[in-house]
């Protein structure tokens, strides 16, 4: 349902570095909204550095789901609960809403600065000592 004009972010094989790039549709994704930072019940659009940055975050996160043996099938162990390390980060953060996505249970750890601890509230992350 993309168009040309559209704001997109997307993957590329090859040639990513370049001020103009051709790949097909299906690598590509509208860029979203989010709530604002400073108010949770306002959107705003992410900036195109923003969006660049998501398929690199989302597919590190989505490696480690893989690593951990709970993607692309669920783990067939008993212990649903997956600790995060800086559940705060770009990587952490993805990594708290996809396992989330699966039916586990997130736990953060440590996120250093009171700024971070505050995002891993907001993530309704709970706090590993």
């Amino acid at each position: 349902s993309l168009k040309a004009g559209d704001r997109a972010f997307g993957c590329s094989l090859f040639g990513a570095y370049s001020s103009r790039v051709m790949v097909p549709a299906l690598h590509l994704r509208r860029i979203p909204t989010m709530a604002s930072d400073s108010s949770p019940s306002s959107q705003r659009v992410l900036s195109m550095t923003e969006a660049a940055a998501v398929p690199a975050v989302a597919l590190t996160a989505l490696y480690a789901l893989l690593l951990a043996g709970h993607y692309p099938t669920p783990n067939k162990f008993r212990n649903k609960a997956i600790l995060i390390h800086s559940a705060a980060g770009g990587v952490g953060s993805m990594l708290v809403q996809m396992s989330r996505l699966l039916n586990l249970g997130p736990s953060g750890g440590n996120c250093g600065t009171l700024v971070k601890d505050q995002s891993r509230q907001r993530f309704r992350v709970s706090r590993c000592h």
